[in-house]
C-alpha cells in the first residue's frame, strides 16, 4: 500500500514541477518542463478521491475520500542538495460486501528538480532517487521510472486534456507507469495528467490481480500555490 500511496502524490506520479519560490532549492527556470510540476512551500493540492472494486465483473466494493498534498519546508539531502518537503495525507473509506475499512495515513516525500528531471526520495538519506522522470517531456518518452519494483514509465501525451473539479485544463503531459506488485500477483497501472503551472490534476490508479480489479480515481478539487 504504501508503495501505490508515492505512486498517487506527485509523481506521484508525481505530484508538481518547480516554478517555486527564490527560497528554495535551484532549478529550472520558468517556461520550461518544470512547470508542470510547481514547488513552492506552502504549495497546497487537494484531490477527491473514488473508487469501485470488481471481482468476476461484478462491483463487491466502493472507495471515496480525500487526499491533500502540501510543500511543507525543505531539508538538505545527506548528499548535500536541497529537496522540497511533501507531506501527503490520505483519509478514504472502503465498504466491501457491507463492511467498512478506513484509510487514514499520513507520509512524507522529498522532491528535487533539476535541468535534466524530476526525482523523488523516500528519505533524506538515500543516495540513488526512488523514482525520477527526465526531461525533456516529450510524447512517446520512454525510461525506467523507478527500480525497485522495476516500474516503466512512458509520456502518452503533451496534449491532453482534462475537465475535474477544479476546472476544464487543456494541453496537459499524461504521463502513465506500469509495475508488477508481487504481494498481490497484479499489474499496476497509473495514469496521470500534468496542467502546466497547476500541478496534477487528474490521476487513475488500476490494479488487476487475478478476476479482481480495483480502479481509484483523484480529481483535483482545490489548489493553492505560491
Amino acid at each position: 500500500m504504501k508503495r501505490v500511496l508515492f505512486i498517487l502524490s506527485s509523481a506521484m506520479l508525481l505530484s508538481f514541477f518547480a516554478c517555486g519560490d527564490s527560497s528554495g532549492p535551484i532549478g529550472p527556470s520558468p517556461g520550461t518542463d518544470s512547470e508542470f510540476y510547481p514547488l513552492a512551500v506552502g504549495n497546497t493540492w487537494l484531490y477527491d478521491c473514488s473508487g469501485t472494486i470488481t471481482a468476476g465483473g461484478m462491483v463487491v466494493g466502493t472507495i471515496t475520500g480525500k487526499t491533500e498534498v502540501e510543500i511543507t519546508g525543505i531539508e538538505t539531502h545527506s548528499e548535500g542538495f536541497d529537496v522540497y518537503v511533501q507531506e501527503n495525507t490520505v483519509t478514504d473509506t472502503t465498504v466491501i460486501n457491507m463492511q467498512t475499512f478506513i484509510t487514514d495515513s499520513t507520509f512524507t516525500e522529498y522532491i528535487r528538480i533539476t535541468d535534466s528531471g524530476f526525482y523523488g526520495y523516500p528519505h533524506l538519506t538515500d543516495t540513488d532517487s526512488s523514482y525520477s522522470v527526465p526531461f525533456p517531456l516529450e510524447s512517446g518518452s520512454t525510461w525506467v521510472f523507478a527500480d525497485e519494483p522495476p516500474t516503466n514509465g512512458e509520456i502518452l501525451t503533451m496534449s491532453a486534456s482534462a475537465n475535474v473539479i477544479a476546472g476544464y485544463f487543456e494541453d496537459c503531459m499524461e504521463m502513465r507507469t506500469i509495475w508488477t506488485d508481487s504481494t498481490i500477483g497484479g499489474i499496476v497501472i497509473n495514469t496521470s495528467d500534468f496542467a502546466r503551472n497547476v500541478g496534477r490534476v487528474n490521476n487513475v490508479l488500476s490494479i488487476t490481480a487475478g478476476t479482481s480489479t480495483t480502479t481509484y480515481v483523484h480529481e483535483l478539487e482545490i489548489y493553492s500555490l505560491n
